[in-house]
């Protein structure tokens, strides 16, 4: 950033803001950034007081370079400074993309130095300061500049030790005159810091990895289990069904026989097999399922005639698609089966599932039941 008004002159390698000596080319001044003339300006009411260039000239480091230097000659001081806030977070997906997660993090503390070296070359980088405490060491950089120079950043996290970045690039001339502002933002300001790389964070994050994927482990595990459990259950459920199925299978082949034994004495009639003769088979099953079963019955899904309730398949037909479903008759039955039967779709539906019966139902419990010619004129339209 190329600014004009220079809050450092230099001279003799000293710092000075321009209010501490004299006004214009008297103060003796240079640029700390290019050694040339400054005028200090410092007798205006309004003005904050600044440096100039003697000259004008194509110097863009005067302002960057008297702010940093003074702001290390502060920490070579004081070797007093406090240290960034550090917040990261911790994660570990397992095996079942669960997101395990961990918060690391460091309070914003105050680190006193046994030492302070400036301007300290890393390996052909610069560390502005470097911070000695016991055999640990502490790369400072102080950034002027709102530019993020991220390979620097790389090259300061390939190094060993810790490092970390005071920004101020915000700081207004005012606040640079001031000393106790300067001194504040400097070395105090937990707010304009930030760590590019901290060996305590990393340990403290490699911990709490280490407890992640432990837990993840454990995890796993857990979840291999509940799913072998599952596979097993599962396993043993289709062996069952396949059981069940198979018996099934059995039931109905040994139905199937029965049916075709009975059929050979009790034959369904041509008339069985028309929509009156339908209508007329299950009114007669209805009456028989309540004087004969109690009531209780199950119905044919496709050929509407009632079995006995402990029936697992229809009697009367061989439909591959029907089942039977459980029916409860009310008392009333025998002074309602004509307006039932009026009213009901259930033997054409019966005719156009099932057109042929394997055999006749036995009736003999229900005898004497007449459809009458309205009735067998309505089942038939």
């Amino acid at each position: 950033m190329h600014e004009t008004k220079i809050p450092f002159g230099e001279r003799d390698g000293t710092l000075f803001r321009a209010y501490e000596v004299e006004n214009g080319l008297r103060c003796g001044c240079v640029c700390p950034g290019c050694q040339q003339p400054l005028n200090a300006a410092n007798n205006g009411e309004k003005v904050v007081p600044h440096f100039r260039h003697a000259k004008s000239n194509d110097c863009f480091d005067g302002f960057r370079e008297g702010v940093r230097r003074a702001a290390v000659a502060l920490i070579a001081q004081h070797k007093h400074l406090m240290l960034p806030a550090l917040i990261e977070t911790v994660r570990v997906a397992t095996q079942d993309s669960r997101l395990l997660e961990e918060k690391v993090e460091l309070q914003p503390v105050a680190t006193t130095a046994d030492r302070v070296e400036r301007f300290v070359d890393l390996d052909g980088m610069r560390g502005h300061a470097v911070l000695h405490q016991s055999d640990r060491q502490l790369i400072i950089r102080i950034k002027l500049s709102s530019r993020m120079e991220h390979e620097r950043y790389r090259l300061l996290k390939g190094l060993e030790h810790s490092s970390m970045e005071i920004d101020l690039n915000h700081l207004t001339l005012e606040q640079i005159n001031d000393p106790a502002s300067f001194e504040h933002a400097v070395l105090h300001d937990p707010a304009n810091r930030n760590w590019i790389r901290s060996i305590r964070g990393e340990r403290l994050a490699a911990i709490a990895q280490q407890k992640l994927q432990s837990l993840a482990v454990e995890l796993n595990a857990r979840s291999q289990l509940e799913q072998a459990e599952r596979v097993a259950a599962e396993k043993a459920r289709q062996i069952e069904l396949d059981k069940e199925k198979a018996e099934l299978q059995l039931s109905l082949e040994a139905h199937r026989a029965r049916q075709r034994q009975i059929a050979t004495a009790q034959p369904a009639t041509e008339q069985d097999n028309t929509v009156q003769g339908r209508a007329e088979l299950i009114a007669e099953t209805m009456l028989k399922a309540l004087q004969a079963w109690g009531g209780r019955a199950v119905e044919c899904t496709a050929c509407h005639l009632l079995s006995p309730p402990e029936s697992q398949f229809c009697l009367y037909c061989d439909a591959s698609a029907s089942t039977v479903n459980p029916v409860t008759l009310s008392p009333d039955i025998p002074l309602t089966i004509h307006k039932r039967m009026r009213c009901s779709a259930k033997p054409t539906m019966s005719m156009k599932s099932v057109p042929r019966l394997l055999l006749r139902p036995d009736l003999k419990a229900s005898a004497g039941v007449l459809i009458t010619p309205a009735l067998q004129k309505d089942a038939t339209q």
